[in-house]
């Protein structure tokens, strides 16, 4: 546990009391880390309305069974160690050894845990839902431990399990699917409870992701807030003064951040970083996720599943990608990292490609992923939009769908009123571009874009 001369120093270790500005440090193994400066630095965590939440939650839930020991499935999905137990003293060996409840063993259990154990349970009750409901009591008798903060974090966003349970309502046992989902989100944040949190694995997709939702600043009060609760949690000495703590909390998280962080865990449970980073275009705001990807953290969304490190520091965080991820220059809006094909050919005109490549083949028309607007045009280059990488064959219907996609005003997924979808769309990134223009294609063919 962290000593509680810790806490008044991490305005210092974090850097988060001053002016300071922020920075992505991005490493990709070729050269010098590139620096990037989030060009908004005050970005609100993104909107996901309840609707949507519930829908995606719900079919996350799908494809996750509810374990029977949601503590231990969710240190082994972050490669985390047992953190606390109930053990018992030998005088005569000094040994100290952990106590298996399932032989029936009693040991004498302090009574502040008693009292709170039995307020939690009467808390349950009180909600609708009888006996251990947060599957709390599965490796300890008593709400101890690990324990105190998973209860602090349902209490600090209680609507968001609200929510959930409703989004889980017919399923066999919705309790424990919210279980899982509130003991995933407890233990990857015990990982930022040292003072230079790292993360890997799939905790370091799910830090880079997290990062895009809610957006560096409200990130890293994130981490000073749960580590406030870290420190409240293991002192207070009932259930009204935890409960007070999970409530500081949820205002600093608030209910979009709560719920980017709710839905992000639904789909790391039971994932490799891979598949993870997979299910990212199929959620709520994955369209705005795109663009800021590289405003907030200079990546490309697509490169997300290729992190493999994140490191928290005062300066603040360094992102280690995988030989060859692709990363965004970091120089501004008007500028990008265009990558053309390897051995490739590219041409100064659409007519130029259609003449070297022919037809797109029967029933398909050629597709621009990087649409070739005057402004494209100007900022990338020709030969940036006229080749195989960026042009590429669409059925018809299809190609007709996009198009209109991309004429028309969807303010679910622009949040402008005003703006057309390419409108909205000609400022970003080459990248930005592109990933968005490949996330269009895959939701219109399935209908989740109109």
């Amino acid at each position: 546990m962290m000593p509680r001369r810790w806490w008044p120093l991490l305005c210092v270790v974090l850097a988060a009391c001053g002016g300071a500005r922020q920075v992505v440090r991005l490493e990709t193994g070729e050269g010098a880390a590139r620096v990037h400066v989030p060009r908004d630095a005050e970005a609100a965590p993104l909107a996901v309305d309840e609707d949507d939440f519930q829908e995606a939650v719900a079919e996350l839930a799908l494809e996750v069974r509810p374990p029977a020991r949601p503590q231990e499935v969710a240190r082994r999905l972050f490669e985390m160690d047992a953190r606390a137990g109930t053990y018992a003293y030998e005088p005569r060996s000094r040994r100290i050894t952990p106590v298996d409840r399932s032989e029936g063993l009693e040991v004498e259990l302090p009574e502040g845990e008693v009292a709170l154990t039995r307020a939690y349970l009467a808390w349950c009750e009180r909600t609708g839902r009888k006996g251990d409901c947060l599957r709390l009591l599965v490796e300890s008798p008593t709400v101890t431990g690990d324990g105190r903060f998973a209860l602090a974090m349902a209490l600090a966003r209680g609507a968001v399990l609200e929510e959930m349970l409703e989004a889980f309502k017919d399923m066999t046992d919705p309790e424990a699917m919210v279980s899982a989902v509130l003991w995933t989100m407890a233990t990857y944040a015990i990982l930022w409870t040292v003072p230079e949190p790292l993360t890997k694995g799939v905790a370091a997709v799910m830090t880079a992701s997290l990062i895009v939702y809610v957006g560096l600043d409200t990130f890293r009060g994130l981490i000073l807030g749960f580590r406030r609760l870290w420190e409240e949690s293991e002192r207070a000495g009932s259930f009204d003064e935890l409960r007070d703590a999970g409530e500081r909390y949820g205002k600093v998280m608030g209910r979009n951040a709560a719920r980017a962080f709710a839905m992000l865990a639904m789909a790391a449970m039971g994932s490799t970083p891979t598949a993870f980073a997979a299910k990212l275009p199929k959620l709520p705001g994955a369209a705005q996720a795109v663009v800021r990807a590289e405003a907030q953290a200079g990546l490309v969304y697509g490169a997300v599943r290729q992190v493999e490190m994140v490191a928290v520091t005062a300066e603040g965080v360094t992102v280690a990608l995988a030989p060859g991820a692709v990363a965004m220059a970091a120089h501004g809006a008007s500028t990008s990292s265009v990558a053309l094909p390897v051995g490739g050919r590219a041409w100064k005109s659409f007519s130029g490609f259609k003449k070297a490549m022919g037809k797109a083949g029967p029933g398909k028309q050629w597709h621009h992923i990087v649409e070739q607007t005057p402004g494209n045009v100007q900022r990338f280059g020709p030969e940036s939009l006229h080749n195989a990488r960026n042009v590429v064959p669409l059925d018809e219907a299809l190609h007709t769908r996009v198009s209109a996609f991309y004429s028309s005003i969807s303010e679910g997924i622009t949040r402008s009123s005003r703006l057309t979808v390419r409108q909205w769309l000609s400022t970003q990134s080459y990248e930005a571009q592109r990933d968005f223009g490949l996330l269009a294609i895959e939701n219109i063919r399935k209908g989740l874009w109109r």
